[in-house]
């Protein structure tokens, strides 16, 4: 007996993807219609491949009001699956909650939802029981182990756990939490899991597929879902890219530059070496980085920068758009040199230095930051990749600082 099966989660139809002010038009409605797109390429590839079935692990919808605009297209999507006899094994999550206020909407007779209370569904396959899919659908938030409550039953070849929520750590309020160790000891053949956003595997059968598109410069990368095939000693999970535009973050040195037409090619040279499938577009957070002498001008020039990259952008297929970029580059100056300067900045320098050389003092006076009865009242404990950017940020400061100071006295 073998299965060959869809999961996805997260598709958070109805959610706001925000394009930016400036984009232009036609790449502004791509992005806004990028989520039901990739939802239309998946159900082509479910009918295409013939799986046995599809899975949604929660959050099919952004709001817990379910737009009935996307109950209704969501309907005509599970529509073309009947006609091609694929079920649809279904829970919903935080976002979409059963107990929540909604316009009532059914849905065709090939799809299954979980109750409120765990329960098991049945899969036959040339009229035998297949497999056994165990889940339950959400009320509002969910912090008790719902993973618990699933008992294994016989009389399948195959058992199917659907979850939504997160690996419980280090005594940490999660959503819907569980153990990892919990899962494998059900011995069930697969978890298909939803909540994370990123795709990643807790183990060989037990995984998250990521959400279907992204929507923000939180969520990059090529996003889709994952095709699961099962017999009876293996498993294998592929991941299958339908997101239609993607968010990318690209890092561009300005060292080797020696003019503003060096910097583009170097932007253009590195969007060119991506490559994601099937993508309409790309959607670019650039950060400008390093020492040179293009520093000078980026305060007043990166706007113009921005607008020239979104022109050659418009025209590339896929098409390309910087909806932020950020000047983090420091000027063409020796740090040596300020650090012997003997004034203010000269004394900040010196300061800075040491402590990037002795992470334990730099540890030591972040910490007088949190202190409950100073600022820390106010701020989120820091990490140490902030405390690392925060001071980084300063050291930029004082280059700019320094670079301007100079530059008035000649």
């Amino acid at each position: 007996m073998k299965l060959r099966f869809i999961h996805t989660a997260d598709l958070h139809l109805g959610s706001a993807v925000p394009a930016g002010a400036g984009a232009d038009p036609r790449l502004k409605e791509q992005l806004e219609n990028s989520i039901d797109r990739a939802v239309e390429h998946m159900i082509q590839d479910a009918a295409a491949l013939q799986v046995d079935f599809l899975i949604i692990a929660g959050d099919l919808f952004d709001q817990e009001n379910r737009s009935l605009k996307h109950q209704i297209f969501l309907k005509q999507q599970f529509e073309m699956l009947k006609q091609q006899n694929i079920k649809v094994y279904l829970i919903y999550g935080n976002h979409d909650p059963v107990d929540r206020r909604y316009a009532p909407s059914g849905w065709p007779d090939n799809v299954h939802v979980f109750d409120t209370e765990p329960e098991v569904k049945v899969f036959h396959k040339h009229g035998t029981p297949a497999a056994h899919l165990y889940g339950c659908s959400y009320k509002g938030k969910t912090q008790h182990n719902v993973a618990s409550e699933f008992v294994k039953q016989p009389g399948a070849s195959f058992h199917i756990g659907l979850l939504h929520g997160e690996e419980e750590k280090n005594g940490t309020h999660s959503y819907a939490p569980f153990l990892k160790e919990e899962l494998e000891a059900k011995r069930f053949d697969y978890w298909a899991l939803g909540h994370i956003h990123t795709r990643q595997f807790l183990s060989e059968r037990i995984s998250y597929p990521g959400n279907i598109q992204g929507r923000h410069r939180n969520e990059t990368g090529e996003k889709g879902y994952s095709l699961v095939e099962l017999d009876e000693d293996d498993a294998a999970v592929t991941f299958c890219p339908v997101s239609q535009v993607v968010f990318a973050a690209l890092e561009i040195s300005i060292e080797d530059c020696t003019g503003f037409d060096d910097l583009t090619d170097k932007v253009l040279r590195d969007i060119s070496e991506r490559t994601f499938t099937g993508a309409s577009g790309l959607w670019l957070d650039i950060t400008l980085t390093g020492k040179g002498m293009l520093s000078d001008y980026l305060e007043e020039e990166r706007e113009a920068l921005q607008d020239a990259l979104n022109r050659i952008g418009e025209a590339e297929r896929p098409f390309f758009y910087v909806y932020r970029m950020e000047d983090a580059t420091m000027a063409d100056l020796q740090q040596e040199e300020l650090e012997k300067e003997n004034h203010f900045l000269g004394d900040v320098a010196r300061a800075a230095a040491e402590l990037k050389q002795d992470p334990k003092q730099l540890e030591n006076a972040w910490s007088v930051l949190y202190q409950p009865t100073g600022p820390g009242m106010y701020l989120s404990s820091g990490g140490e990749e902030e405390t690392k950017e925060v001071l980084e940020d300063a050291e930029r400061l004082l280059w700019q600082l320094w670079g301007k100071e100079t530059a008035d006295e000649d």
